[in-house]
This record gives C-alpha cells, structure tokens and sequence, in this order.
C-alpha cells in the first residue's frame, strides 16, 4: 500500500512556482517572471533552482500594481 500525500490547494500553499503564481493572480506567469527578475517581487530558492515566491510577497506585489495604465510617452 502506497501512501498518498494530497497536494494543498494553490489558495493555501505558502510558497508557489512561478506559473502557480501566474494562476492565482491572474497575471501572465511572464510578467509574474519579469518583476522577479527586474527586482520589483522578491524569489527564493528553498534548495532547488525552481524559483519560489513567497504568498505574502505576491498578495503584497499585487496590492501595489498601478491602478492607472502607463500614459503613453
């Protein structure tokens, strides 16, 4: 008998991929990457080279999105 261990909903994981954080926010997981990367959404790597973000640190990410669109140039 194998034991199965049922993975959290997305909802209530405190760390998520880049894609799951893509899903739960409803942004592009390309955007979700590039503000990582562009040090605007902090990352972590829990022993592994998939990037981790922290829930707290997406919910924060977003509460701060402009309202307005950019004004063109």
């Amino acid at each position: 008998m194998t034991s199965h261990i049922e993975e959290p909903p997305l909802r209530d994981k405190l760390t998520l991929t880049v894609p799951e954080a893509g899903a739960l926010s409803g942004i592009p997981a390309r955007v979700v990457r590039a503000a990582v990367l562009n040090g605007d959404m902090p990352a972590c790597y829990a022993g592994s080279t998939t990037m981790r973000i922290r829930r707290t640190d997406l919910d924060e990410w977003v509460a701060n999105l402009p309202v307005d669109p950019p004004t063109p140039k």
